[in-house]
């Protein structure tokens, strides 16, 4: 996973000292959990973050090539030398052009941090949201990065609690900077790589045992199976299921009783470009719409429990496992 960082030390309304510690933890920990490190090669905290890294790698006796990336515009002198530095293809990182190109160091991320910071943190945020990548904003230092923590937590609550919740962690009150810094990359990696497996199915007893299969193989793959009946929620129906698809790995959906209601979770989860397994008990006469799309034919659970195992196989290494 690529995790790009940005943000100020020479903008931070509270605890700059702290502050410090922190990015420097927060580079430390990204490499330790074997990540790569972006960043722009233009700011003392990106010689920071970058620094602290490379000491990390070379004292572990590992090389910083691959994995501390930044980008350097034509006209700057690069801020470090670790790991490699690449001129950006753009002539500048503004978006004022009437054809925007994402930043290199912010088009190639899985996640964004910001941290502290003032109007060069909202820009980079603002390529970061522009390419609809995941984004955590620091609130401990103030500035930009609180800013961004609190768009953030509130978007987060008008579609998920759960996922809100899980957000907050950003805003612990922490005094250890390397458990902050641990449990911050731990967070970009739940927002990356989610370990939710949202299902879809009739909620008829005789599917009961087809939701156990699910469960259990997802499980064996360390993920988490859940069913929208399960939730002890108050929401409205409709929200809570289009949350528990935004926030979940893939999607499984049991299409042997034709409903109107799970093909309509289907369609949402495939418009958000989320991996569909779809079963379907042998001898299901699918609508047209979907008579090609691959399904797991099953004739008992044993014969699903095989097959789905085969088909979660094939998705574990993009999601990290």
């Amino acid at each position: 996973m690529r995790i790009f960082v940005g943000g100020s030390l020479r903008e931070v309304p509270r605890e700059a000292s702290l502050c410090r510690d922190y990015v420097c933890a927060l580079g430390r920990e990204i490499v330790k959990q074997n990540h790569v490190l972006l960043n722009g090669c233009r700011s003392a905290l990106d010689k920071e973050i970058a620094g602290a890294a490379h000491e990390w790698l070379a004292s572990n006796g590992r090389t910083s090539e691959d994995r501390i990336i930044s980008y350097c515009q034509q006209s700057d002198t690069p801020a470090h030398n670790h790991g490699r530095i690449r001129y950006s293809a753009l002539p500048d990182w503004q978006m004022n052009h009437p054809e925007l190109r994402i930043p290199e160091q912010i088009e190639l991320a899985s996640a964004t941090i910001f941290v502290a910071g003032s109007e060069g943190t909202f820009w980079a945020k603002n390529w970061a949201f522009y390419g609809r990548k995941p984004i955590l904003g620091v609130p401990r230092f103030g500035g930009a990065g609180e800013t961004i923590y609190q768009q953030e937590l509130a978007r987060l609550r008008a579609i998920s609690q759960a996922v809100a919740e899980d957000y907050e962690a950003l805003n612990q009150l922490c005094v250890d900077m390397s458990e902050y810094a641990r449990d911050t990359v731990s967070l970009a990696v739940r927002v990356v790589t989610p370990r939710n497996v949202f299902t879809m199915m009739s909620f008829k007893r005789e599917f009961r045992d087809v939701y156990a299969t699910f469960r259990d193989v997802c499980r064996r793959f360390e993920f988490d199976a859940e069913r929208t009946d399960e939730s002890i929620s108050l929401e409205r129906i409709i929200p809570q299921v289009e949350a528990g698809i935004r926030r979940s790995a893939f999607v499984i959906a049991d299409v042997s009783e034709v409903s109107p209601n799970v093909f309509y979770e289907v369609g949402f989860a495939r418009a958000l470009g989320k991996d569909v397994i779809m079963t379907a008990r042998r001898g299901t006469q699918l609508p047209f719409d979907v008579v090609d799309f691959p399904t797991i034919f099953w004739e008992d659970q044993t014969e699903l429990k095989e097959s789905l195992e085969k088909r979660l196989a094939g998705l574990v290494g993009k999601f990290g496992r």
